[in-house]
């Protein structure tokens, strides 16, 4: 009896197409079938991973102010007057671009050519 053995000579003696009757080519054949089978039921959505990503970032930068600023109560009023400010820069340049974009479909429907009747 031998108490330690090579495991590489035990597997080297093992032959899987005699024992199991399938062929290495039908093995392959069927891991990449179930690895293609396994990647369509765990297809991701974008819109998921971007969310998880935009809440991950907003939880680390409250982390980093309130560890800079001393306490998440200063590091909350930091974050929120920074949101405070962006809000009130972006609202008039998403109305002027709303603005140009119905003036630029206005004159495109105004300039195709009417198609008569029938």
């Amino acid at each position: 009896m031998k108490l330690f053995q090579n495991r590489a000579d035990a597997a080297a003696r093992h032959d899987h197409a005699h024992a199991h009757g399938h062929s290495d080519a039908e093995l392959r054949a069927a891991y990449e079938r179930g690895r293609k089978e396994e990647r369509a039921r765990h297809r991701r959505s974008p819109f998921l991973v971007l969310g998880l990503v935009a809440v991950a970032l907003i939880g680390g930068t409250s982390l980093v102010l309130a560890a800079k600023e001393g306490s998440f109560r200063d590091g909350g009023a930091l974050m929120d007057a920074g949101v405070t400010t962006a809000a009130r820069e972006a609202v008039p340049t998403i109305r002027k671009g709303a603005a140009a974009v119905q003036d630029r479909l206005s004159t495109d429907a105004q300039a195709a050519p009417s198609k008569p009747a029938g």
